[in-house]
């Protein structure tokens, strides 16, 4: 029973390819881009791309890095993995919202903007301290790997399964 309830806990927290939590805490529309690393969204919060750094107003590639970002998201939807800890979404020192975006690419497959920033050269790895690891993410992500709920309602269903676990385990015990 210990093995069950081990495997149980390994599949519920183990993160899909995605980014670290492996979940959609929030979906909105992006209604400012503010350089390449940064926008604004339609539920009143400015977004912070995770772990990469773009270049500032009057660097080389500005220009470009925004552009591109620009194309990638500016008035759709996006799907955001919001860095959070128990449930509390996490802000970096300006006050944004530190997240993985993603945006629709197909019926199967979303694209990780992050990771399309940084493919295109447009971006560098800046391994901030937070829930996700750049050196792991993808391009494109399969829809079904991604649960779309909180890190709150993952919680919650996880010690549920533990207490089933436990309550069958127990009801087991006493007919043995």
């Amino acid at each position: 029973m210990a093995s069950l309830i081990l495997f149980v806990l390994i599949e519920a927290l183990v993160p899909c390819a995605w980014c670290s939590s492996g979940e959609i805490d929030a979906t909105t529309v992006v209604s400012y881009v503010i350089d390449g690393d940064t926008f604004d969204t339609t539920m009143g919060e400015r977004i912070r791309l995770a772990d990469i750094d773009a270049p500032e107003s009057g660097e080389p590639g500005y220009s470009s890095a925004k552009n591109f970002l620009y194309n990638a998201v500016y008035g759709k939807t996006v799907y955001l993995d919001i860095d959070d800890v128990n449930g509390v979404w996490q802000r970096d020192p300006y006050g944004r919202l530190v997240c993985m975006v993603c945006v629709n690419h197909n019926s199967t497959h979303y694209r990780d903007v992050n990771e399309a920033l940084l493919e295109a050269h447009y971006v560098v790895i800046s391994n901030y301290q937070n829930e996700f690891n750049p050196y792991a993410w993808t391009l494109y992500i399969s829809k079904d790997s991604i649960p779309e709920y909180s890190s709150l309602a993952l919680l919650l269903l996880v010690l549920m399964t533990i207490l089933v676990a436990v309550a069958i385990y127990k009801r087991k015990s006493l007919r043995a």
